[in-house]
């Protein structure tokens, strides 16, 4: 949990929840930060793909 003026931060086991002072938030920068975040995690997810593929087709060229 944080201690933060403008926003609160709470971890559990499966959520992160943000709270935000709605007076200091501007909504559509809020959207945008959320999108880049989606964005970063599915790019994440996409790299890892391809090395494992990378790590799977070295082994199978390896084994052959």
């Amino acid at each position: 949990m944080s201690n933060n003026p403008y926003y609160n931060l709470t971890v559990d086991e499966q959520n992160i929840i943000i709270k935000l002072d709605k007076k200091t938030t501007d909504y559509q920068q809020l959207i945008q930060l959320l999108n880049n975040l989606e964005l970063e995690a599915i790019n994440q997810h996409i790299q890892l793909t391809e090395e494992v593929a990378s790590e799977l087709a070295n082994e199978i060229d390896y084994a052959v």
